[in-house]
């Protein structure tokens, strides 16, 4: 165990990015690399706010489910021995075959309609009583959360329910290191956590029932508590399962993340200034623009 930890502390400095390239989207793996499959399954906080909120919602007892994105069936597992029948989303040929077999050595393939393909265009003969992915990055920046199930949700009932149906995106100011060619990074240990020197805002609210924006331009109001050269922003991304039920970011999904501003700015502690964030759902956090007013 103690070789182990001593390696840990002696990769600090290199572990700050080896998180970000793990989550990276790969155009020859059809989205993310295979480690990343591992990373998801292996946290219990992410998966299990899903089974949560399944069992909230009576494990979706016979009821029509669509699901987007479904990989390796992390999630599906959960609540498929339960559904009346499920239409199954995934863009990835590197796993269909896992997928397949999956659902013949459980005995599901009666009703499971698998469809490979893009979830943005895929149609559905009926409507559903549930829409499940969970294709979320931090702001929805880098994957197509809103997209998807803007393109989804058509098909959902009147009374049929989204999972997850809220995203809020808050971010707060403080100084960071940047190593050259980086404009950004996800928190893997507090010690790359940026020093803090703002209140806590609230950027957006992205109702998945409703969301019509792709691009966003807010301007959010801060106040300084400390003094000092801002140079990143702290972004977070709250999840509404459903109400009630949450995730609210871990290392492998939407992590808490640090973007640079777009200059350094001087503030003093008491001073009310406004950050204006810029970003586009689904396009990459690079393309981001973060600056104070």
């Amino acid at each position: 165990m103690a070789n182990f930890v001593d390696k840990i502390v002696e990769s600090y400095p290199e572990l700050k990015y080896e998180l970000l390239k793990a989550q990276t989207f790969d155009v020859e793996h059809y989205g993310f690399p295979a480690i990343y499959y591992k990373i998801m399954e292996t946290d219990e906080q992410r998966v299990n706010s899903y089974k949560r909120t399944f069992a909230h919602y009576n494990n979706l007892q016979d009821a029509v489910v669509c699901e987007a994105g479904v990989g390796t069936l992390a999630l599906t597992h959960h609540y498929l021995p339960y559904v009346k029948k499920a239409y199954l989303i995934e863009n990835n040929p590197n796993v269909i075959d896992f997928i397949k077999a999956e659902l013949k050595r459980n005995d599901w393939e009666d009703k499971v309609v698998l469809i490979h393909g893009d979830a943005m265009k895929t149609e559905l003969p009926e409507q559903v009583d549930y829409v499940i992915g969970e294709l979320m990055s931090i702001y929805c920046a880098n994957e197509y959360q809103v997209q998807i199930f803007k393109h989804l949700r058509k098909y959902l009932k009147p009374d049929g329910k989204l999972i997850p149906e809220k995203i809020i995106n808050l971010a707060q100011v403080g100084e960071a290191e940047f190593e050259y060619g980086h404009t950004h990074y996800p928190i893997m240990f507090t010690r790359h956590l940026p020093m803090f020197l703002g209140t806590l805002g609230v950027v957006n609210t992205i109702d998945l029932y409703k969301e019509e924006e792709l691009v966003i331009n807010r301007d959010t109001e801060m106040t300084a508590l400390l003094s000092g050269k801002a140079n990143a922003v702290y972004m977070q991304s709250w999840v509404q399962m459903a109400e009630g039920f949450n995730f609210t970011g871990t290392d492998s999904l939407m992590p808490p993340t640090v973007k640079l501003l777009d200059k350094p700015y001087d503030l003093t502690t008491g001073q009310s200034f406004k950050l204006n964030s810029v970003f586009g759902y689904g396009t990459n956090l690079d393309q981001s623009v973060f600056s104070i007013q």
